[in-house]
């Protein structure tokens, strides 16, 4: 293996030094630090095994120019957005107990970068594993006959959803009480669950049909031409990677969980739900990545480049 995964290795087990921190040492920037932690550990794993398997690397990409770099901060940030908007700012399905609104924003930048780069190195990693195991298949170019109206109608459909999720959120917010903006703080209204899935399912169709514009392959490209490798790499890696987060995280609680359905259903004392919902975060934001990006995210939907 190579420096990299090395590097990443000591970081993600300095990382687990918060598991014994005495409780009267633990705040919020303490956790955030071994927090950060956890994910350039992750990073650089996931980034010396893609190196190893692909002679590639997402992270040297991205560092590569400033363009590079400045790109992927923004799209992070509009990934971040994107989630905490629809799942914590309108779903309350988490709070951050440890912060105020002003430590939280003062730490979106960095920390969204973090965890997305996050996201994207474990996924690639797994993505390279599997190709490597199963020989992949070539990159996909053309379309099927039903391809181009299917990505159309995707794309209205997506705009739809996210507009209507947004407007029937707002208004039970406004029928019971208004709408309040706290991070740290439970609310005790619980809101619509399907809401929150369908405005992150049209936020999906909605990039699946930018993807299609720009010439850009596609979870939904890749799947209907028969190359399932990225599908189960977001299922495997989100599902490793949400149990060692999860678990990390839960003693101390840098985040908690609130308002999920089906509570009483739990695995290692988290709401079931959580896991099952984790792919969201991979299907999301990688889509995002690739639509409004170009060389730096070229291998997310692709098939194999093995030699």
């Amino acid at each position: 293996m190579n420096r990299n995964f090395y590097k990443g290795i000591i970081f993600f087990l300095l990382s687990y030094l918060q598991l014994f921190l005495p409780q009267e040492l633990v705040n919020g920037v303490v956790l955030t630090f071994f927090w950060f932690l956890f994910m350039f550990g992750v990073v650089f794993m996931s980034d010396g095994i893609t190196e190893k398997i692909y002679e590639k690397s997402l992270l040297r990409e991205i560092i590569r120019s400033r363009k590079n770099t400045i790109s992927f901060f923004v799209i992070s940030v509009i990934g971040g957005i994107i989630l905490e908007g629809m799942a914590q700012w309108l779903g309350k399905l988490w709070v951050f107990p440890y912060f105020s609104i002003y430590s939280y924003f003062s730490l979106s930048i960095l920390g969204f970068g973090l965890y997305w780069l996050m996201i994207a190195e474990s996924y690639l990693a797994t993505k390279a594993i599997l190709d490597y195991v199963s020989r992949g298949k070539n990159i996909v170019r053309n379309y099927y006959q039903f391809e181009p109206p299917f990505y159309k109608f995707i794309g209205i459909i997506g705009t739809i959803l996210i507009l209507f999720s947004i407007f029937f959120m707002l208004r039970d917010y406004m029928q019971n009480g208004g709408y309040i903006f706290d991070i740290s703080n439970r609310i005790n209204y619980k809101v619509n669950f399907i809401y929150v899935v369908t405005i992150f399912l049209g936020t999906w169709f909605v990039l699946e049909s930018i993807e299609y514009f720009r010439k850009k392959t596609s979870l939904l490209k890749d799947i209907f031409h028969h190359y399932f490798n990225p599908l189960a790499s977001i299922l495997i890696a989100s599902f490793i990677l949400a149990i060692i987060m999860e678990t990390e995280i839960i003693p101390h609680g840098l985040w908690r969980y609130t308002n999920w359905p089906f509570e009483n259903i739990q695995f290692l004392g988290l709401p079931v739900m959580i896991f099952i919902a984790w792919p969201v975060h991979y299907v999301v934001f990688l889509s995002l990545f690739r639509a409004f990006t170009d060389k730096e995210s070229d291998e997310i939907w692709k098939g194999d480049l093995i030699k």
